[in-house]
């Protein structure tokens, strides 16, 4: 499996003897490389015991958490606009990179946040100068640290491809800073033919609520000279499903060669959702009994990896 591949579980939800059997299948799977999930993080934050358990884990089984989703939220997202609360948001964010420089991490996959401008209504030329101000704050302890700081597009107005590359271009040369490019969202904001906005799952409503839903093609290519990582997963174009590939609308065909000729890109992530069932997103895409660590490992092995 390429090393620059790293896999996305629910370790959180896992018990201390439930997590070494996770990662002992994904083992015999051929598999030795996971992410570090902003949950992980949090749990890490509270209980350093938290980081001495992945250290063991890591020693113990031969294994690599060594590149990690950002803690996010109302609470920790680029732009939040309630002062009283950055000062600590900060705080938070420059111990997780630090935490993360003990593992080895090279990329920080940061939201610039949706919450605020979705449910608030607080205007985006309001939260832009936040999130600018807010990675102009974490660069110094990234730089220190190693990380890059990996600004993800998504699919609310505040998260667009043309977004993202607004907030990270006044950083050009810094090598602190980059984009996470996450598959599913771009497939959401992607016009195809015969696709309806009507047909978008309810919550793109409060998504979009200054003028509706604009859709947006070609955001890799927008972005592809900032990418450093990407969260990989598919949907069937109306809702953030992250069902595995080839279950959704993505054409992984076009998509793959030009993730990997992205000039940056340092390392790869699953990003998929193993539940069946439903969720705030909308009707997963798993099978019955979910999806399987065999498929998964399967699945990414036919993209390339």
């Amino acid at each position: 499996m390429n090393q620059k591949l790293h896999f996305f579980y629910r370790w959180h939800e896992l018990d201390d003897k439930q997590f070494r059997w996770a990662v002992r299948e994904f083992l015999d799977n051929g598999v030795d490389r996971f992410v570090i999930t902003d949950v992980m993080i949090k749990q890490m934050l509270k209980d350093s015991a938290r980081v001495q358990f992945l250290h063991n884990i890591c020693k113990e089984f031969h294994v690599n958490f060594s590149t990690m989703h950002a803690l996010c939220g109302r609470d920790y997202d680029l732009h939040i606009p309630v002062m009283e609360r950055r000062p600590q948001m900060f705080k938070d964010h420059e111990k997780a990179l630090e935490i993360a420089s003990e593992f080895g991490v090279k990329t920080y996959a940061i939201h610039v946040g949706a919450a605020h401008y979705c449910y608030d209504r607080i205007p985006i030329e309001t939260l832009r100068p936040l999130a600018h101000e807010t990675l102009e704050k974490l660069i110094p302890t990234a730089e220190k640290c190693g990380v890059v700081l990996a600004v993800e597009n998504s699919f609310e107005k505040t998260n667009s491809a043309k977004e993202v590359l607004g907030i990270v271009t006044p950083f050009k040369g810094c090598k602190a800073v980059g984009v996470c490019y996450d598959t599913g969202h771009a497939n959401c904001m992607a016009s195809a033919p015969g696709k309806e906005l009507s047909r978008y799952e309810p919550y793109f409503a409060k998504c979009w609520w200054d003028g509706g839903v604009i859709q947006e093609d070609g955001a890799i290519e927008l972005l592809k000279d900032w990418i450093v990582t990407c969260h990989i997963h598919d949907n069937d174009g109306y809702g953030d499903l992250h069902g595995m590939p080839f279950d959704g609308t993505i054409n992984w065909r076009e998509l793959m060669p030009k993730l990997f000729s992205c000039p940056r890109m340092i390392d790869y992530q699953t990003e998929v959702v193993f539940e069946e069932g439903s969720n705030w997103a909308g009707r997963l895409l798993a099978p019955s009994g979910g999806y399987s660590i065999r498929r998964l490992v399967d699945t990414f092995r036919y993209l390339g990896f």
